[in-house]
């Protein structure tokens, strides 16, 4: 436990600027670093606020005697892992579950429904009538790899529409919602899916592991849903896929981050591509600085912090 008459002082190296109630925070000392370029010599202390891909300069502030580094947003695999010499590293992990588990809803949805292209321009041939690219979510089956918070959210929203769930996670099969079933061989059940949701987290494991492998695997017709990394898809061999099984590409995230001027995805009719915005929200960032004051209360207290981040398996 810190002593409570003692001063915590965090350094706010994100280039964020804090909400003021944070001044209110028990025994708080806020102090400002930028994340590039020269540190003044009285910046240092004992918690680090910076963000997922770190910042030039953080391996000399972290070397003025940092315990805790704490990241603003949830994947780390950007983070210079390098950087660190024996501090403790959280991120918000869960905090965006929420808002994305929105995203992807909406985008199944969107599928399902034959969204854009059943709207209209000038009067149809025919008014009224079926129309065989609507669909339904209902008794669809969506294959989850990586059972997170955000993996969580969107098992919860498609079993509250009759979905069948299946999720996929490395370690054990116990599955956090009823209903649903959790695997851990994705390529038994890969098959079996009308939309595939990518929320693994960026590992040297999960780099590239759908690959055109994986995508001869999958049924014609699927939905392809990326909200993960980039580097989790070979893009080559997802146009390709593009161009035979896979229906639609939904993708929030790519690589490289941004796509550069013509790029065939910006131009793909069956890719359906946002710029990493699937998070956003009006109440994201206030989301994550309350995932920090609460885990900067445990730190006051001694309490073990949340969002561990394993520094040996990158996430």
């Amino acid at each position: 436990m810190v002593d409570q008459e003692a001063k915590t002082v965090v350094v706010n190296h994100s280039g964020f600027p804090l909400p003021p109630s944070m001044q209110d925070w028990p025994g708080i000392e806020i102090l400002d670093c930028p994340r590039q370029g020269a540190i003044a010599d009285d910046v240092r202390g004992d918690v680090v606020l910076t963000r997922t891909d770190g910042g030039p300069n953080l391996s000399e502030l972290l070397a003025r005697g940092a315990r805790w580094v704490h990241t603003i947003g949830t994947g780390v695999d950007a983070f210079p892992f390098e950087a660190l010499s024996g501090q403790t590293l959280t991120c918000s992990r869960g905090v965006s579950g929420d808002m994305i588990g929105e995203w992807v809803f909406a985008q199944m949805l969107a599928f399902a429904k034959g969204f854009p292209q059943v709207m209209l321009s000038e009067p149809p041939a025919n008014w009224n009538a079926a129309d065989p690219r609507v669909g339904s979510l209902r008794g669809a089956t969506v294959v989850i790899v990586g059972m997170g918070g955000i993996g969580t959210e969107v098992a919860r929203l498609s079993l509250t529409l009759g979905m069948r769930v299946i999720g996929v996670r490395r370690t054990g099969t116990e599955a956090p919602l009823a209903d649903m079933t959790v695997v851990r061989d994705l390529a038994s059940v890969i098959g079996d899916a009308d939309h595939v949701v990518v929320a693994a987290p960026a590992t040297p494991e999960t780099e590239g592991m759908f690959d055109q492998a994986m995508f001869a695997l999958m049924k014609p017709g699927v939905h392809f849903v990326n909200i993960a990394r980039g580097s989790l898809v070979d893009q080559d061999a997802l146009r390709q896929a593009l161009d035979g099984t896979v229906a639609r590409a939904s993708l929030d995230v790519c690589t490289p981050e941004p796509l550069p001027a013509g790029h065939w995805m910006y131009d793909h009719p069956n890719v359906f591509l946002s710029p990493h915005t699937s998070w956003v929200g009006p109440q994201a960032y206030p989301a994550m600085i309350e995932t920090f004051r609460a885990n900067y209360l445990r730190w006051r207290e001694g309490k073990e912090l949340a969002g561990l981040v394993d520094i040996d398996a990158r996430y």
